[in-house]
């Protein structure tokens, strides 16, 4: 009976832990954009990896974050990636069309993808300096990242 108590408890430590990850113009997790990246690693009691950092542009994760990497500029976070639709403040899910999202968000603004000619941009901007935004193509989302103006509109990465 103890233990399913401990494993119980651990379960929902975790469950507790995965719901408190949202992606939204101001950050992702524990981590805020506009934060130096030794402030987020002490915070965090962990290092970001890869090491050594790319001096231009690095890329970085965190090992409490499995689902998003990180950009940083400067020595400061600036911007936060997830290859899929990830929990986040606008609300939208994975399981949801771009049309959906839309209609979710009316804030939502959609725009051309620079690459994709039968994809889109979903832009929910917060005030002039920061964003949350979807990609998709052929309708269904794929990609999202959120952060700091320039760096959270750039397509290609680093600016």
């Amino acid at each position: 009976m103890k233990i399913r108590f401990i494993v119980m408890t651990a379960l929902l430590g975790v469950s507790a832990a995965a719901s408190s990850q949202v992606m939204s113009p101001d950050g992702y997790g524990k981590i805020q954009f506009g934060q130096r990246l030794d402030q987020v690693e002490r915070k965090l009691g962990q290092r970001a990896s890869p090491r050594p950092l790319d001096p231009s542009c690095p890329i970085v994760r965190f090992k409490r974050y499995p689902q998003v990497s990180f950009m940083v500029e400067n020595g400061v976070i600036v911007r936060a990636d997830a290859k899929k639709v990830v929990r986040n403040s606008a609300g939208i899910t994975a399981r949801m069309s771009a049309k959906e999202a839309l209609r979710h968000a009316p804030a939502l603004r959609s725009e051309l993808h620079k690459y994709d000619e039968q994809g889109q941009v979903l832009v929910l901007p917060k005030g002039e300096n920061k964003a949350l935004i979807f990609e998709a193509s052929k309708g269904k989302l794929t990609t999202m990242r959120a952060g700091i103006k320039p760096a959270v509109d750039y397509v290609e990465g680093c600016g």
